[in-house]
C-alpha cells in the first residue's frame, strides 16, 4: 500500500485505516519498500507509532538474485537504464538496488523500536519449495489457524515470465489517458481491467542481467557480512544462497 514511506503519511491516516475497516481480528498489508533503509527512512518508527503491537514478516531471498530481480521490476516500472548503468557505485549505502539486499541492516532498523518476538524472517526459496510448511509457520506466528488453506495459495504471482514494460507508444497512451481512468474504477476491478489493457501496450522483458566475476566479488564483500548477521539473528542457515 506504500503508506509508511510517504512524507504525508499522517495526513493520509484516514485513507490507510479505511482499508482495514473489516470485521476480522487479523489484517495486514505488504509493501517491499518498508525495508529499503536508508532510501525510505523512518518507516519502522512510523509503523511503531501507529501499530506498536504489530507482527512483522520479512520475506528474504538470495541477496544477489534479489538485485537481479529488482532490476527487472524496475524495467517493468519504466526505468530505461541497463543493468550495468543501474549498478554503478554499488557501495553507496543508499544504492536503490543494493540497499534492499542489506537484510541485517534492515532488520536492525526495526529492532530499534520492536521486540525480536514481533519479527519472523522467512526464506522465499523455502516458501516456493515447501509452501504449506512455511505458511503454517507464518499463520502460527500471526495467531490464526495454522492449517488454513486455499487453492489460491498454490498460485505463482509476479513471476519472471509475467514481466512486461510499456512500449514507446504505449507509455504515453497509458500514462496520459488510461491510467487515471482505470484508477477511478472500484478497487476490485482495477487489476482485472487494467492489467490486460496495459499488457496490450507493452512487450515482454527478455533481458536477463548478468553479474560478472568483478561485480559478484564486490557484492560478496558488501553483503557477506549482512548475511552472516542475519543468520546469527534468525538461527537460519539460508543454505541455498550464494553468499
Amino acid at each position: 500500500m506504500r503508506y509508511f514511506w510517504r512524507s504525508d503519511w499522517r495526513e493520509r491516516l484516514e485513507w490507510y485505516e479505511g482499508h482495514f475497516d473489516v470485521p476480522t481480528a487479523v489484517r495486514g498489508e505488504a509493501t517491499p519498500a518498508y525495508s529499503w533503509w536508508p532510501l525510505m527512512p523512518d518507516v519502522p518508527s512510523r509503523v511503531h507509532s501507529l501499530v506498536p503491537d504489530v507482527k512483522l514478516i520479512y520475506l528474504v531471498r538470495d541477496p544477489v538474485e534479489r538485485i537481479r530481480s529488482h532490476w527487472v521490476q524496475k524495467r517493468a516500472d519504466g526505468d530505461p537504464r541497463s543493468f550495468t548503468e543501474a549498478m554503478r557505485e554499488p557501495e553507496r549505502p543508499d544504492h536503490p538496488l543494493v540497499c534492499p539486499s542489506r537484510y541485517a541492516t534492515q532488520v536492525e532498523q526495526y529492532m530499534r523500536v520492536f521486540s525480536p518476538s514481533q519479527l519472523l524472517v522467512l526464506d522465499q526459496r523455502e516458501l516456493l519449495g515447501d509452501r504449506r510448511r512455511v505458511l503454517r509457520e507464518a499463520f502460527t506466528f500471526i495467531g490464526v489457524d495454522a492449517d488454513f488453506y486455499s487453492p489460491a495459495f498454490d498460485a505463482k504471482e509476479n513471476a519472471r515470465s509475467d514481466k512486461y514494460r510499456l512500449t514507446a507508444v504505449g507509455h504515453p497512451v497509458w500514462h496520459r489517458f488510461l491510467k487515471r481512468g482505470i484508477g477511478r474504477l472500484p478497487s476490485r476491478a482495477r487489476r482485472p481491467v487494467g492489467d490486460p489493457v496495459k499488457r496490450l501496450l507493452s512487450r515482454r522483458i527478455d533481458e536477463s542481467p548478468t553479474i560478472g566475476p568483478e561485480l559478484r566479488a564486490r557484492l560478496s564483500d558488501l553483503l557477506g557480512g549482512e548475511v552472516a548477521r542475519l543468520r546469527e539473528f534468525t538461527g537460519r542457515d539460508f543454505a541455498s544462497w550464494s553468499l
